[in-house]
């Protein structure tokens, strides 16, 4: 059947992608030589820590409240403010040397990159809702940009840098300025309402949202289950960004070659985005993955191998794995959640993604004091698959069950 969507919601999806190559270059130009550039401002390796720590807190303490901002207030707008914060970051970058000026500026990215969650991408799938088909359509294109941008900035930022030094921000600025004016002026969202209204009620309704949103996850067990999931897959992916480098290494692997396997995770992600699983039904889903989840966790060994072909093909493997876990999760939810609290839920599962980070990264950090950065991964990532079985089979019963409802409450 052939999917068809309005020309309107064609030209935003258009216009999103547009800004989502432009935002993603931008914010990933200095990606390969942050720490360089940091140093070249006289910043000690603690304090770029503290620096990063401070986009972290930002994030986790303003991404819910954000989402429920963007359910309250026009998609759009919120996320052209998100952009003026992003705006306010390359300046205090470009121009300050001193530590708590680059910690401030870490801060405002992390309060863009909160506003932004959530906002003209969940409304555009709140308008996909009657294209069967075209939800993981929209999600899947748009990771798969993601990635593809992300190597042309972080490849592209390290080139630059070299040549012109700290004014490559100016190419960040400018490509977040037309991005600004791409979607002020060519997308069409939900119109602007008034938005002058006073403190006390915008808080009433931000807590009537907060309740109506508990009520819906307490309601849509699927819900439940990609929160719970998101939250499982940070001990696998903060595992694999932190240690990945650390591993290979013990296992002999050239470190000048680590580019060619940063570009191959990245391949590897826009394949596992290219899988058409809303073509998949809920049963296969949860039975196939169980299944697949409980080999990987038998050969989690392979990883302690010395024959370096096949660790690094058990290894691309389970990102492979975890990232159509992730590309999966992230459609269930957005084809379950209400269209009246998708961001301020979409918010809630970041967030909730990233106390899983934290909470895997202060374990990673406890283990490798006790044993080998190979043990560690191994550790994290058997814990990862184990609670993703159970999820998944979980989510499996779920559907088979309200199948039968749904079979028994049918006329006969």
């Amino acid at each position: 059947m052939k999917i068809v969507v309005e020309p309107r919601i064609k030209k935003n999806i258009y216009v999103y992608y547009v800004s989502l190559v432009l935002l993603t270059v931008a914010i990933s130009l200095p990606h390969s030589v942050l720490t360089v550039l940091l140093l070249s401002k006289e910043v000690t390796l603690p304090q770029i820590m503290i620096i990063q720590a401070g986009y972290s807190f930002a994030v986790f303490i303003s991404e819910y409240p954000s989402g429920l901002i963007s359910d309250i207030y026009p998609k759009k707008l919120v996320f052209v403010y998100s952009k003026f914060f992003l705006l306010v970051m390359f300046f205090l970058v470009i121009y300050m040397n001193s530590f708590w000026m680059l910690f401030i500026a870490w801060f405002m990215y992390g309060i863009s990159s909160a506003l932004d969650t959530g906002t003209i991408d969940a409304e555009i799938i709140n308008n996909l809702r009657l294209s069967e088909g075209y939800i993981d359509k929209f999600i899947s294109d748009a990771n798969r940009l993601n990635f593809i941008s992300l190597l042309i900035g972080s490849s592209l930022g390290s080139f630059i840098y070299y040549k012109i030094g700290i004014r490559f921000y100016w190419v960040s600025i400018t490509l977040a300025i037309i991005s600004i004016i791409c979607v002020t002026f060519f997308y069409k969202g939900e119109s602007i309402r008034n938005t002058t209204i006073s403190l006390s009620e915008m808080l009433k309704k931000m807590i009537m949202q907060t309740r109506e949103g508990i009520k819906e996850i307490r309601e849509k067990e699927s819900l439940k289950l990609m929160i719970i999931l998101t939250f499982v897959e940070q001990f696998f992916f903060q595992a694999h960004f932190q240690l990945w480098q650390a591993l290979f290494l013990s296992k002999g692997i050239n470190e000048y070659n680590f580019y060619i396997f940063y570009i191959v995770f990245q391949i590897s992600s826009i394949f596992a985005y290219s899988i058409p699983v809303s073509k998949l039904s809920h049963k296969n889903l949860g039975k196939h993955f169980s299944i697949l989840i409980i080999l990987l966790i038998f050969s989690l060994s392979l990883l302690n191998t010395t024959n370096k072909v096949l660790f690094i093909f058990v290894y691309i493997t389970y990102v492979f794995i975890f990232t159509v876990l992730d590309f999966i999760s992230k459609y269930i939810f957005a084809k379950n959640v209400s269209s009246e609290r998708i961001s301020s839920l979409t918010s809630l599962k970041s967030s909730c993604g990233r106390v899983g980070a934290l909470l895997s990264m202060a374990g990673c950090g406890i283990i490798l004091k006790l044993t080998s950065v190979s043990n560690a991964i191994i550790i994290n990532f058997a814990f990862a698959m184990v609670m993703t079985t159970l999820i998944a089979i979980k989510y499996l019963i779920n559907t088979k069950n309200k199948a039968h409802c749904i079979e028994n409450k049918a006329p006969k």
